[in-house]
């Protein structure tokens, strides 16, 4: 029942644990990568700034944002698209996509828009991330329009390798990258099931183990920043936790559900791709509401309620490509 699409305006907002929505800026609408629908928005590790996929007139690029209410300053100036921004460990410089026609692939690039951006990993790559200690890439490649079975995600050590090595590919989807905060473990999402569920595995030492976290569904894991809870999105678009004892061993605690996520909040689809962030202090989610158009507002604009019984199938046929 999501009406949303990539024209639309969004606006920030915080919500908490218990589902509570609060503006972020009210002067600051923005509106979503165009290519492919590759969304997304991430925090800095001190919270302070957002790092941006946004479509202006200048194209798709990455834009970096004080918060709450200060400027959103753009970073990248390249033709072609830039999107789904990841911040490197020390706060300094994100991680991006972009699917430049010589060299597309995951580059570095200052937060604040200095100098040049330097290429980090060469191929179609549409989500990347850099371990806590800054050794590692993983890059997640592959998933074209409509396509089902191409994600795969592979890593390599930076300054070492020049070329990644296959961490999880197999002939089912792997996306959804998320690397705890120490760096010992990736959850990520498979459709080995037959639909979409969260994993956890040990890292980099990926065949040793492998936890099925989610039980009737589940996309975009995201870790509390003290890696003592994960996060995902179940199959009824509820906001669902659960605790991460630390220790050699996982040892997951119980999945409890904080909140279902409004319509107009994006998560439109499966997105392969986490596409919203959780504070420092874990208490709020940083998200996007759709801003409808005047033409829309009143009593009457007031969507039905639809129900889709076989959400992740309905939504897989409808999807585009990330």
């Amino acid at each position: 029942g999501n009406l949303a699409g990539p024209t639309s305006d969004y606006r920030l907002v915080w919500v908490d644990r218990g589902g509570r929505e609060s503006a972020v800026d009210t002067g600051f609408t923005f509106r979503q990568v165009q290519f492919g629908g590759n969304a997304g928005w991430a925090l800095s590790p001190d919270g302070s700034r957002l790092a941006i996929g946004m479509s202006t007139d200048a194209g798709d690029d990455i834009w970096v944002k004080q918060l709450p209410d200060g400027p959103a300053v753009r970073v990248t100036f390249d033709s072609a698209s830039e999107y789904r921004p990841r911040w490197m460990p020390d706060g300094r410089a994100v991680l991006l996509g972009s699917n430049r026609a010589r060299e597309s692939g995951l580059y570095r690039r200052a937060a604040d828009g200095t100098g040049s951006d330097s290429l980090l990993a060469r191929g179609n790559f549409f989500e990347g991330q850099v371990s806590a200690d800054g050794r590692w890439l993983l890059a997640r490649g592959g998933g074209t329009l409509n396509q089902l079975g191409g994600r795969n995600v592979g890593a390599l050590r930076l300054g070492t390798d020049t070329a990644q090595s296959p961490l999880l590919a197999t002939r089912f989807d792997e996306s959804e990258i998320a690397l705890s905060p120490d760096g010992r473990w990736l959850a990520y999402v498979s459709d080995e099931t037959g639909r979409a569920e969260v994993f956890i595995r040990p890292f980099p030492e990926v065949e040793s183990a492998k936890y099925q976290v989610s039980v009737t569904g589940g996309v975009a894991p995201l870790w509390a920043r003290n890696g003592r809870e994960l996060f995902f999105v179940n199959s009824s678009r509820e906001m669902t936790v659960v605790a991460i004892a630390p220790g050699p061993a996982l040892r997951l605690g119980e999945r409890r559900v904080l909140f279902r996520i409004h319509e107009e909040l994006y998560l439109t689809q499966r997105e392969y791709y986490t596409p919203f962030d959780v504070t420092p202090d874990g208490r709020r989610f940083m998200m996007a509401r759709r801003v409808r158009p005047r033409a829309e507002q009143g009593p009457a604009a007031e969507s039905p309620l639809i129900v889709t019984r076989h959400w992740f199938e309905e939504l897989r046929r409808q999807l585009e490509g990330r």
